[in-house]
């Protein structure tokens, strides 16, 4: 039944024929096992197109998908890890299969003539395989396929004049975006396969009609070649064995290594370096050589000179010798053309930075930071976010700093959002060890995509400085992903610039017409807490006194402070401003000087204190000018004094005579620790007479102002 289906067929088109010629040709004496490389190649080229279909029915060539469904590919499909394993390594295989074959052509003399056009072809080959796998490393949008491919479609750009163009012409626009990935998997799965596959048709019609090259047979010498061997099965078998070998190998790889991938490509992250493949890392290092203006030179010229020279190199070479050593010069120039390219990848390989190994501890901690979700914000050159600072930039980092770092953010930086870190003593420590080990060699670990998907406008280099419109534009949207603690554990130190200026007077209108802005951030406790303390309802006259007790500044926010107090408590005083009241106020102003500023202006004490009021009967104390007079003093003066300026001094100029900020805005000249060591004697009239807005402090005897004086040196950095 098969003999008449294929009698039938070759009556229709004559294909069984044409097959049968082709795989019973004699071949010459000598061929054998060095010839299986071009057979190893054509498998590993239908490999390759194999499992390019099977990922083609999942891939979405798109920035915002893409590298999801390499993900999808790899964890959700069954076999699809295997599959696009054998798709990554067969890629390197399928290379170095070509390079194989055209070094065994060159030196069995393949390319002279009548066969050069079968050389000029297999060069071609090599050149569109190359093509072929940069166009498919940018396919899986990681890093390193993003960074490999903006290094690489800039190197045209070193051409004189038409550089800029030829660069916007292979990325599809100035930079690398969603019309490169789409221009590249066109080229990848139709223009080139299309291309390659005829230029094999081709390749091999040549092969056949010209025949394999005698071994060592003198050009023109080939007569009387014995043809011993057929194609098949001899040849056949010998081919099919290497290419099973060679596919074992791939699988070897894939099982053992797996397909590689980076975190999410993130054009952001200019700190990331890139590093080719091996079959690239000869022009990377190539490149090192010919900095600057001279870029050009290493990256075009040299290059194109030497594929040139492929080309024509069986046009030049007159001899008509085959054996490598009657044609001494040929032989040389590949020896050391193969020996310079090798050495340029080893050294590309040894140069490369090695990312140390993390002990035990450190592993754990690394699980701890991904677990945290600290990559969120910070990037470790290669991934994460750009909100913090990148850790690998800085590092190492002293072991003390960083525990600071993570228990008390703001320890070293007062406007840091970062969120404090409470974690048991030995993950902290595992954390710390982790953190302050990495270096400028240290990569991101691998986190699965799972969860929501991040949103493009999060990987934009001023995402953190422009997210406020995203969450006007459709407030929502924040919800999906965001709990409101993780707003608040940011805004808590930095509020939104919408909540400035007025924002308390005009919020509710804002509250009532859109709630679903204040609920991004805010839970309703937030809102009831606030309320209940200065919401202006029925019982508020009875205890507004609490609101401003708590929240000095927030009445300023609706009313004009004084006046408004005023016009109320000038029949009607708060219950604790007494009769004895005014005897008393002293402590109040130094302890809680806002609690005054809520109701009364500084020209309120100005205007009494300018009169230099005093208790009755206690007339003024002279102040005698000039240094005071020397006195001998222990330890036990200088404490004595720091408790009289804890008491008397420190609620406007603060514990470390630097200024209370609080009283900043109100009155200059707060910081009285550079007096306190060149000027004693000013300094101390003015706290026995008064200066300004400072009250006189006339009851201090001689020896209470000589320790407030000696302490206040202290607090100078001299005694």
């Amino acid at each position: 039944m098969i003999r008449r289906i294929l009698a039938w067929i070759d009556e229709q088109t004559e294909l069984v024929s044409i097959m049968e010629r082709f795989m019973r040709e004699p071949l010459p004496k000598g061929t054998g096992w060095p010839h299986v490389f071009g057979t190893a190649a054509l498998f590993m080229f239908v490999v390759q197109a194999a499992t390019g279909i099977f990922l083609m029915v999942y891939y979405v060539p798109s920035p915002d998908n893409a590298y999801e469904t390499v993900q999808y590919i790899q964890r959700r499909i069954m076999f699809g890890s295997f599959v696009r394993g054998v798709h990554h390594w067969g890629a390197s295989a399928m290379l170095l299969m070509v390079g194989l074959h055209m070094l065994q052509t060159f030196f069995w003399g393949a390319y002279k003539p009548p066969r050069q056009i079968i050389w000029v072809l297999g060069v071609a080959l090599l050149l569109l395989t190359l093509t072929f796998s940069f166009t498919g490393y940018l396919l899986p949008w990681d890093q390193k396929a993003y960074w490999a491919t903006v290094v690489g479609t800039n190197i045209p750009r070193s051409i004189p004049a038409i550089g800029e163009w030829v660069r916007d012409l292979i990325r599809g626009g100035a930079a690398v975006g969603a019309i490169t990935l789409t221009r590249f998997f066109a080229l990848h799965v139709f223009f080139l396969p299309v291309a390659l596959g005829g230029l094999i048709i081709f390749h091999m019609f040549q092969v056949r009609k010209k025949h394999l090259t005698p071994a060592w047979r003198r050009v023109g010498d080939e007569t009387d070649v014995e043809r011993p061997v057929l194609f098949y099965p001899d040849q056949t078998f010998k081919g099919a064995l290497f290419s099973l070998l060679v596919l074992g190998a791939v699988m070897v790889l894939v099982w053992r290594v797996g397909a590689p991938i980076e975190p999410v490509a993130n054009p952001a992250d200019t700190a990331y370096v890139p590093r080719p493949e091996w079959y690239f890392l000869w022009l990377f290092q190539l490149l090192k050589y010919f900095p600057g203006s001279l870029e050009f030179v290493g990256a075009i010229v040299l290059p194109g000179l030497a594929a040139v020279l492929l080309i024509i190199y069986p046009y030049l070479d007159g001899n008509p010798e085959r054996r490598p050593l009657r044609r001494p010069f040929a032989t040389a120039l590949a020896v050391l053309t193969f020996c310079g390219v090798s050495t340029l990848g080893v050294a590309a390989i040894v140069t490369a930075p090695r990312e140390e190994k993390l002990t035990a501890v450190q592993q754990r901690g690394q699980k701890i930071f991904m677990d945290l979700r600290c990559n969120t914000c910070h990037g470790i050159n290669g991934g994460g976010g750009n909100a913090g600072p990148d850790l690998a930039q800085g590092g190492p980092y002293k072991v003390e700093r960083t525990q600071k770092v993570i228990v008390e953010p703001t320890a070293f930086s007062p406007r840091s959002i970062m969120p404090v870190t409470q974690l048991p003593r030995e993950e902290l420590n595992a954390l710390v060890a982790y953190v302050s080990a990495l270096n400028p060699h240290s990569r991101m670990p691998f986190m699965p995509a799972v969860g929501p998907k991040r949103p493009s406008s999060h990987l934009e280099e001023n995402w953190f400085v422009n997210h406020k419109f995203e969450v006007r534009k459709d407030p929502s949207q924040c919800a999906t992903c965001h709990k409101r603690a993780f707003c608040q554990s940011c805004h808590q130190k930095r509020r939104p610039d919408s909540h400035l200026g007025e924002w308390l007077k005009i919020h509710y209108g804002n509250a009532v017409e859109r709630p679903e802005y204040c609920r991004v951030c805010h839970e309703q406790s937030f809102c009831d807490k606030c309320h209940a303390e200065v919401l202006h309802g029925p019982d508020w006259l009875k205890t507004h006194r609490l609101g401003v007790a708590k929240r000095p500044g927030i009445c300023g926010q609706c009313h004009r402070v004084p006046e408004s107090c005023n016009t109320c408590h000038r029949g009607v005083r708060p219950e604790f401003h007494t009769t004895e009241w005014i005897k008393t106020h002293g402590a109040t102003a130094v302890k809680q000087p806002a609690l005054c500023l809520s109701c009364h202006s500084t020209s309120t004490c100005q205007d009494c204190h300018a009169l230099r009021a005093r208790p009755a009967g206690v007339p003024p104390t002279p102040v005698k000018p000039g240094k005071l007079p020397p006195e001998t003093y222990s330890p036990a003066d200088v404490q004595a004094g720091k408790a009289i300026y804890r008491e008397q001094c420190a609620g406007c100029h603060g514990d470390n005579g630097k200024g209370n900020p609080d009283m900043a805005a109100v009155m200059r000249n707060l910081d009285i620790t550079d007096a306190a060591r060149k000027r004693p004697d000013t300094l101390a009239q003015a706290i026995r007479g008064g200066k300004g807005m400072m009250p006189a402090f006339e009851k201090l005897s001689d020896q209470e102002l000589q320790r407030l004086l000696l302490y206040l040196r202290t607090l100078g950095g001299k005694g």
